[in-house]
C-alpha cells in the first residue's frame, strides 16, 4: 500500500536518507552502514548523446561498496523492470567516465548543505573542505580511526573508475517482478530496498565478479578549492556546468535546461572552452543561436551571490544567423528581434558599438559592424549576466516569454 506521506518520491528519498543517519541497511542478517554523499546527480545517459538524467542518491557503506540509488514510488509509471538497464545501467556507465574532480565538485553542494529539498548529514559540519575530509568525518561517526575514511575515499573512487557498482531501486513497496527481471548479463551488483515505516528489507545479489575492496591510494584528496581552481580540466557540457557554477544560480541554470527540454529542444549541442551552443529554428525560419556556459565572476559583482573561483552563468541569445543573410529583409526582422529582446529582458549588444534601445541604430546602419549578433544580459558592469540576483529570474521570465514566441515548435 502507497503511504500517504510519500506522495512523492523526494519524501522517499529524505525518509530514507535520515533512516541512514541513525540505522544499518541489514543485508543477509548482517549490519552495513551508509554514507549517502551525493543526491540528484546529473549524468548524461552514457552512450555518447547529449540527454541527461538525475540519479537520486549515490553512498558508499563500510565495506567500501558504492550504491547508486534510483527512487521510485510503485504508483510510478516508471516503476518496472526497464529502470535496470534504461536509467541505472547508463549511469553507471556515465559515472565510470567521470574524473576525480568532477566527481567531488559533484558532490559539494550537497555535502556543504547548499543543495534545496533535502536533508545532510548531521556528522558533517559545513565547512567541510573536501568529499575525503567529509569521509573522514562519517568514519570518525562510526568510531573508526581518521584513516579509515580516507581508505574509503580511496576504495570509493577506485570503484567508481573501475564501474563497480551496487546498482539499487529503492521503492516504498516490494517489487517482485522487477526484481525478478533484473538483468542475468552485468556484472555489478544489485539490490532493491523497499522503505516503508522506517523499516527497510534489502535485496542483494552480489557481484558476478569479485573486485578487491583496497584503496589504491592514488588519489589526490585535493579540497572544492584547490579543484575549483583547475576549471580548464573540465569540459563545458549539460550535466558539468552546474559543477562550476556559483551555488546561487544553480536554480537558474536548470530552470533554463527545463525550459529548452520542453520546448522541443534535442539535447544536441556544441562546445567551445567556457560554453555550448546549439541552433534553434524560428518561425521566421532563420535559425537562433543559443549559448550556454560560465563567466567570470569578476570583481565588481558582489563577493555574497559567489565563493571564489566559482563561475557565474551566461545565457546569451545570438542573432548571427539573420545578420549573416544576404537578404537585408531578414536581418531586418532580426533586428527588431534583436530590439524586443533588448527592451523586454534587459539584453544588450555585446561590444558596445552602439545602443540597440536607441531608434536612431537601424538595421542597414549597424549591418557591417563588427557586432556578431549576439546579446548578453546587461544592465550595469556589476549587474550581467546571471550571478544569483532575484531581479534576474523576471529578466529569465522575459527570455522565456520571448523565445516561446519565436521559436517554431
Amino acid at each position: 500500500m502507497i503511504l500517504n506521506e510519500y506522495v512523492i518520491e523526494k519524501q522517499l528519498v529524505n525518509k530514507f536518507i535520515e533512516h541512514t543517519f541513525d540505522y544499518p541497511l541489514l543485508i543477509n542478517g548482517k549490519a552495513r552502514k551508509i554514507f549517502i554523499w551525493g543526491h540528484e546527480i546529473l549524468l548524461p545517459d552514457g552512450k555518447g548523446s547529449s540527454k541527461s538524467g538525475i540519479l537520486d542518491l549515490i553512498g558508499t557503506d563500510e565495506l567500501g561498496e558504492v550504491w547508486l540509488i534510483e527512487a521510485k514510488l510503485s504508483s510510478n509509471t516508471e516503476w518496472h523492470s526497464n529502470i535496470w538497464q534504461n536509467q541505472l545501467g547508463l549511469y553507471a556507465i556515465s559515472l565510470k567516465k567521470r574524473s576525480e574532480q568532477e566527481i567531488v565538485l559533484g558532490s559539494r553542494r550537497y555535502i556543504k548543505k547548499r543543495s534545496t529539498g533535502t536533508v545532510f548529514p548531521p556528522y558533517i559540519i559545513s565547512e567541510t573542505s573536501s568529499l575525503s575530509d567529509a569521509f573522514c568525518q562519517w568514519a570518525s561517526h562510526l568510531n573508526y580511526e581518521g584513516k579509515k575514511g580516507l581508505e574509503l575515499y580511496d576504495i570509493t573512487m577506485d570503484k567508481i573508475r573501475n564501474g563497480s557498482f551496487i546498482q539499487c531501486v529503492l521503492s516504498n513497496e516490494p517489487g517482485h517482478e522487477i526484481w525478478k527481471n533484473r538483468p542475468k548479463d552485468i556484472t555489478n551488483a544489485m539490490s532493491y530496498i523497499t522503505f516503508n515505516k522506517d523499516e527497510t528489507d534489502v535485496l542483494l545479489e552480489q557481484n558476478r565478479v569479485a573486485i578487491a575492496s583496497t584503496g589504491t591510494g592514488h588519489w589526490s584528496h585535493e579540497t572544492w578549492e584547490t579543484f575549483m581552481k583547475k576549471k580548464n580540466e573540465i569540459k563545458p557540457t549539460t550535466d558539468k556546468i552546474p559543477l562550476l557554477l556559483a551555488d546561487s544560480v544553480v536554480p537558474i541554470y536548470e530552470k533554463i535546461i527545463d525550459f529548452f527540454t520542453e520546448l522541443g529542444w534535442s539535447g544536441e549541442f556544441h562546445t567551445n572552452k567556457k560554453a555550448f551552443r546549439f541552433d534553434l529554428q524560428t518561425i521566421y525560419n532563420i535559425p537562433l543561436r543559443i549559448h550556454i556556459g560560465w563567466i567570470d565572476a569578476d570583481g565588481q559583482q558582489d563577493i555574497k551571490y559567489r565563493t571564489p573561483y566559482q563561475f557565474g552563468l551566461k545565457f546569451n541569445i545570438d542573432f548571427r544567423h539573420f545578420k549573416k543573410d544576404t537578404d537585408i529583409e531578414v536581418w531586418e526582422v532580426g533586428y527588431v528581434l534583436a530590439k524586443e529582446l533588448a527592451e523586454k529582458a534587459r539584453y544588450n549588444i555585446r561590444g558596445g558599438e552602439f545602443s540597440i534601445t536607441d531608434n536612431y541604430w537601424t538595421a542597414e546602419k549597424v549591418k557591417d559592424f563588427k557586432w556578431d549578433g549576439e546579446m548578453y544580459r546587461f544592465i550595469t558592469k556589476s549587474n550581467k549576466d546571471y550571478i544569483g540576483l532575484e531581479e534576474e529570474y523576471m529578466d529569465l521570465k522575459e527570455v522565456f516569454q520571448f523565445l516561446n514566441r519565436v521559436i517554431k515548435t
